[in-house]
């Protein structure tokens, strides 16, 4: 029986607890306003409508903008035109690099031989960089000008021009001389190659060098010798950084037996083109040619005066 009893007592109370539970739901529920799906709509459509008017005013823009942007710009002849300060003027590079200062630019167009071929950016720092590639040798004048303004651009006149010569020949051994065989230390080198050249001149660790005049003419002095044969190789490198390593090697004879000075070079004509000594040119000179010269001065002195004689004679007999 008290089993049944507290069975009663259960469900009385789970009926209590429930119609507690279901009160305070709709008490809930009374406090949160629920919005029609009609409102939601209109809120959607309206924010949908701005944003896509906004994208089409903004698309419009972007075209007239491009359209504007691509068109040539407008010549404006009191822009100062932009400088090509550190653009080599000679090189043996496959490209030409074009270099130089377009302060207050935002873009500058690059011409060879007067023919637009590229446009580059212009850095924050004001320079600007370019690479043309050179298909040949010979020479390219290269010029730029500068590019501002948005939408509306305006570009500056072309800048001086500058010539770029494209050289990748190496340099050519015209002529060499120098004794092949000596009795002193040291020797002399000369030639001749191309206008600007450098010469390097080596044997082990030993190292020689000269420079080639406007006329292409080098002398090295001081070529130092070991006693017997000595064999020096020679390179000459131009101005564009191209080099040549000649066939013909270098071999000079160290004899202390000999008498011929290494400093006193002699050309095909037997005149020295390269003494280490002035003495030796003046030798040679006065002792062999003037010489000559004074002897045949005095034979003919001789005979004039003998004629002379001769006729003084005939007139006072």
């Amino acid at each position: 029986m008290a089993k049944k009893k507290d069975n009663k007592v259960n469900r009385n109370v789970d009926k209590f607890t429930a119609k507690k539970e279901v009160k305070n739901e709709d008490s809930m529920l009374s406090k949160i306003e629920v919005k029609s799906p009609e409102d939601q709509e209109k809120v959607s459509k309206i924010v949908g409508t701005v944003f896509i008017t906004l994208g089409l005013l903004l698309i419009g823009y972007g075209i007239f903008s491009f359209v504007r942007y691509s068109r040539n710009p407008e010549f404006d002849e009191s822009l100062q035109a932009p400088s090509l300060s550190g653009t080599e003027i000679l090189t043996k590079e496959e490209n030409i690099t074009i270099k130089g200062i377009a302060d207050g630019y935002s873009e500058v167009f690059v011409y060879v031989d007067n023919e637009e071929v590229g446009r580059v950016k212009v850095s924050s720092e004001g320079d600007f960089e370019y690479s043309h590639k050179a298909e040949k040798e010979g020479k390219y004048a290269v010029s730029v000008a500068g590019v501002k303004g948005f939408p509306k651009r305006y570009i500056s006149s072309q800048s001086d021009m500058r010539i770029v010569t494209v050289d990748r020949t190496g340099p050519e051994v015209k002529s060499l001389g120098y004794p092949r065989e000596v009795g002193s230390e040291k020797f002399t080198l000369v030639g001749e190659a191309e206008t600007g050249c450098s010469i390097t001149i080596k044997r082990g660790t030993d190292v020689y060098t000269g420079k080639c005049d406007e006329k292409g003419e080098f002398k090295v002095i001081g070529i130092v010798l070991e006693e017997g044969p000595n064999v020096y190789t020679l390179e000459i490198q131009d101005e564009a950084g191209n080099v040549t390593k000649a066939e013909e090697k270098i071999k000079v004879t160290y004899s202390k037996e000999s008498s011929v000075n290494g400093d006193a070079v002699y050309d095909e004509n037997g005149l020295p083109v390269a003494s280490g000594e002035l003495e030796d040119a003046l030798n040679f000179v006065l002792g062999n040619k003037l010489m000559m010269g004074f002897g045949i001065v005095a034979l003919f002195g001789f005979l004039l005066s003998s004629a002379v004689v001769v006729l003084r004679r005939k007139e006072i007999a």
